[in-house]
């Protein structure tokens, strides 16, 4: 079950891919904007389905975890860190390669 959670969540951030394609689609405009209301339902329902199955604190990491703002955080973390991990405490370690 934890499988078919973590599948519905996934699946529920790429189906937001389709909205913003939808204005391109060949259909009438009633269709399109039905098209957007209908993704945008189905990819909440299949988050909150998968977040039932897989539980609240595994669906808050992959929410947090496919943030972008978080995205930069990490990134800055990073390169940071470049010439040495960072510590749990915030201090720097230096590490050093042994040939």
């Amino acid at each position: 079950m934890h499988h078919i959670g973590v599948g519905l969540i996934i699946a529920s951030f790429v189906v937001w891919v389709i909205p913003p394609i939808a204005p391109f689609l060949p259909f009438s405009t009633a269709a399109k904007a039905s098209i957007v209301a209908v993704v945008i339902v189905a990819a909440e329902i299949m988050f909150w389905i998968g977040a039932l199955l897989v539980g609240k604190e595994a669906a808050s990491k992959l929410k947090k975890y496919w943030d972008p703002k978080h995205w930069r955080i990490k990134r800055r973390l990073s390169d940071q860190t470049n010439d040495g991990e960072q510590c749990q405490d915030g201090s720097r370690e230096m590490t050093t390669m042994k040939k």
